[in-house]
């Protein structure tokens, strides 16, 4: 969907193609960055009333809808409140939304002094209980179309996994937490503001040689090959083209975590696993070859750059749902090992 803004003087930057994030509406859009208009910044009418709301330069990423799902929801292809929060956890969150939101898109109709807190709150630990020492970082980045990064404090080095928003304050709280050794980069299209992290942060960022570009030019580890190669004893990364020639997934071995970047992620919309075709840079056989690669590996969730997060209860249960859900995609293998466009 376009931002259809009556304020034609206003599209002073420039014009993209940006195709929706979410992975629940795989069309191509227009979207402009330009000056924002004041009638952009109004709240949509799809809005139920009261403080919290989204307005129209919504990027429809879908971060607010799973950081809290009783306050967002999908409305005519953006964003929208659905219900106000009616508790302080639900306020909470939904605060928590409006800072990481990549286009600061959600707004208050009044100054919430709870902000202030929630800021600190950042990176906020997924489960504490079934998953210590993983955290979200918030703070999501348009410069990464919206991706989700992660912070992973560890005895041999703590790692970022892809950027969010440069912000001061989080940057802060990683020195709390003992500061970052790593900056490992999934892939090109969430690198974010990597080069601020990295200078700030006086750390070493890793990343695959086939995605390198201008970027990126200056990251100190580059990987080469297939791999696998290794960040200590504990990190496996594992090659895995067909979004981008230099796709890799961080596999946390003790944890049974596998952060996949844009691999493979959890559709909002089906539930299912799923791969997003129309931001495919490579073939789409190569990126099925390269979810096959995930069966060798034990792991019991999906922590994905794009899409929802996915738990299984076991091994068993996780390459089922990669060998069902390669099965549902045998005909795209085989069109695209011949040849077809899909």
């Amino acid at each position: 969907m376009a931002l259809a803004l009556k304020e034609s003087f206003l599209r002073l930057m420039y014009q993209t193609r940006v195709p929706s994030r979410s992975g629940r509406n795989e069309r191509n859009t227009i979207r402009y960055r330009l000056v924002v208009s004041a009638s952009a910044r109004d709240r949509r009418p799809q809005n139920v009333e009261g403080n919290f709301f989204v307005d129209h330069t919504c990027i429809d990423c879908d971060t607010c809808r799973w950081m809290a799902p009783d306050v967002f929801a999908r409305i005519d292809g953006m964003s929208a409140v659905t219900k106000q929060p009616a508790s302080k956890d639900e306020n909470i969150k939904a605060l928590q939304a409006l800072l990481s939101c990549p286009t600061n898109s959600i707004r208050t109709e009044k100054p919430m002094k709870e902000v202030a807190e929630v800021n600190k709150m950042f990176p906020l630990p997924i489960d504490e209980n079934a998953l210590p020492g993983i955290y979200h970082c918030g703070y999501h980045s348009e410069k990464s179309f919206a991706a989700t990064s992660y912070f992973i404090p560890h005895p041999e080095g703590n790692i970022m996994v892809d950027c969010p928003k440069y912000i001061e304050i989080l940057a802060c709280q990683f020195d709390m937490l003992g500061g970052v050794r790593y900056i490992f980069l999934t892939h090109k299209d969430d690198i974010g503001e990597h080069d601020k992290w990295a200078q700030r942060l006086k750390c070493e960022r890793i990343m695959h040689v086939g995605d390198i570009d201008y970027r990126t030019a200056d990251v100190e580890r580059k990987l080469h090959g297939d791999g696998p190669w290794t960040i200590g004893s504990d990190f496996e990364l594992v090659y895995t083209p067909g979004h981008t020639e230099g796709s890799v997934c961080l596999y946390y071995k003790p944890m049974k975590v596998l952060f996949t970047g844009d691999h493979l992620y959890k559709s909002g919309e089906t539930g299912e696993l799923d791969i997003s075709l129309i931001y495919n840079q490579q073939s789409v056989s190569l990126q099925l070859d390269s979810v096959n690669k995930l069966l060798d590996l034990d792991f019991n969730w999906i922590f994905p750059g794009h899409g929802r997060r996915m738990s299984f209860k076991d091994n068993n249960e996780k390459n089922a749902a990669i060998e069902a859900f390669l099965a549902s995609k045998e005909h795209l293998h085989d069109n695209s090992k011949a040849g077809t466009t899909v």
